[in-house]
């Protein structure tokens, strides 16, 4: 809707400003979901986020609080929505930031990355107990 573009530029512009990355997003009732489940049913509309889901309003608080404290390089292990957050936070604040995934990692995954403006590092794999690749280097995955 217009409200929600138009909230989004304003909180854009915020940023620079040191103001949240994420926006204000609708809660929208589904009359259709809430028939089914047999309950009332709301929608929180996290996917027009600026970097596409809720992970931007942790992230990016976390990285503007590094960048206040001198961060100057971020780095991210993360190629999902928590990858995408960081970028783009790293970009808005104007500083590099680096995102390290598996080999093997989608080029759509990659290509999405890198239009945040992030260098992505492509390392080997281990497979963890559970099931899980990890990197081979200590990289922490996002606790967000």
């Amino acid at each position: 809707s217009l409200y929600v573009v138009a909230e989004m530029e304003r909180s854009l512009v915020g940023c620079a400003k040191g103001e949240h990355f994420h926006v204000v997003t609708p809660l929208l009732e589904s009359w259709a979901l809430s028939q089914v489940a047999g309950t009332t049913v709301f929608l929180k509309c996290e996917n027009v986020q600026p970097a596409g889901s809720f992970k931007i309003r942790g992230i990016g608080h976390f990285c503007q609080e590094m960048a206040k404290r001198g961060c100057r390089h971020l780095v991210c292990s993360s190629g999902g929505n928590a990858g995408v957050a960081a970028a783009y936070a790293a970009r808005k604040l104007g500083i590099p930031a680096t995102v390290v995934l598996p080999e093997g990692t989608s080029l759509q995954v990659v290509k999405r990355l890198q239009g945040e403006g992030a260098e992505v590092q492509l390392s080997g794999k281990v497979r963890t107990p559970e099931g899980r690749d990890e990197l081979e280097w200590a990289v922490p995955p996002s606790p967000h």
